[in-house]
């Protein structure tokens, strides 16, 4: 079985595909918690895709790559961050965390095959677990609180969703 490759699709395709990652992350991280829980998560995020690199799939490695990492994390801080602070909402950074999950599905279900499709829920759904617990909700000092907040819960499921649209289906 041939597996999806950077060369089979186009550069807007390509640049869907690495950057819902990355959206995940600041959707995840953006959902609650202090700055320095942001802080935390961001970089587990950042830990969980470079992980990426050990992966099977030769998509999931490119994503990963650090010259691919590098590139997107500046591009991301240039488009949403910056010296003054974040630029969006956490609604509208989940909006746009779930609209990317959404077009890497309708990439992945035109250019590739389920083993692809599979590999990459597979990646974002551990990327997004990995910002979710990187800091726990609701704690004094690091006493109490929960390890994954509501609105992280909700985010994930948001994307989850978007990612695999037959499962919710069958799960409503």
């Amino acid at each position: 079985m041939k597996l999806l490759t950077r060369e089979s699709l186009t550069a807007d395709q390509w640049a869907v595909l690495r950057d819902t990652p990355y959206f995940v992350v600041l959707a995840v991280s953006a959902a609650g918690g202090t700055r320095l829980d942001g802080l935390l998560e961001r970089a587990a995020g950042a830990k969980a895709i470079a992980n990426g690199i050990n992966n099977d799939h030769p998509l999931i490695r490119l994503i990963a790559s650090e010259s691919e990492m590098e590139k997107e994390i500046a591009d991301l801080y240039a488009r949403f961050a910056g010296p003054t602070g974040p630029r969006f909402s956490p609604a509208e950074i989940r909006d746009l965390a779930v609209k990317s999950a959404r077009q890497a599905f309708e990439v992945l279900n035109s250019k590739g095959g389920e083993l692809d499709a599979y590999a990459y829920r597979t990646f974002v759904a551990g990327v997004a677990r990995a910002v979710a617990e990187a800091a726990r909700e609701g704690d004094v000092m690091g006493i109490g609180g929960r390890l994954v907040s509501d609105a992280e819960r909700d985010v994930i499921q948001a994307v989850t969703n978007a990612l695999n649209p037959a499962a919710r289906q069958q799960v409503s």
